[in-house]
């Protein structure tokens, strides 16, 4: 049994909506195979500084994309710099900054073109790089 079949009442199943390609060699859904997170921090007379780089390596997305031909679809290997510092101006008050996506890195996919599980580019995008500046008040 295929792995799109697993599941028997699938909407997409009993609708005929299957891949065009066989999906039994296919890893789990949302799975990467290498993962790494670092996240130094530092925190010291009300000052707090810290970093995040996130990155994971290539995972199944989907066994069946929405668009014809419903081929599986992949994230291919990503990593994503976050950064944030604030300072306690009172013990009630903290302002600061957020940076998000600071890499500026690019999200790709692929999908799955035949049953050898080659695949080709299927789109890419950015989640631009985003700076907050933020008050936070903590009420007692």
């Amino acid at each position: 049994m295929s792995q799109q079949n697993l599941d028997s009442d699938d909407p997409n199943v009993t609708a005929g909506i299957i891949s065009n390609v066989d999906t039994s060699g296919l890893p789990l859904q949302g799975l990467s195979k290498y993962q790494f997170n670092f996240a130094p921090f530092y925190q010291r007379n009300g000052l707090e500084v810290r970093a995040a780089y996130n990155w994971r390596s290539k995972n199944l997305l989907t066994i069946r994309d929405v668009i014809v031909p419903n081929s599986p679809v992949y994230a291919e290997k990503y990593g994503q710099l976050d950064a944030s510092i604030f300072y306690a101006v009172t013990p009630a008050i903290k302002m600061g900054f957020q940076g998000v996506n600071l890499t500026n890195s690019i999200t790709r996919t692929s999908y799955v073109i035949n049953d050898d599980l080659l695949t080709r580019p299927r789109n890419w995008f950015i989640a631009d790089r985003r700076f907050t500046f933020s008050i936070r008040a903590s009420f007692r």
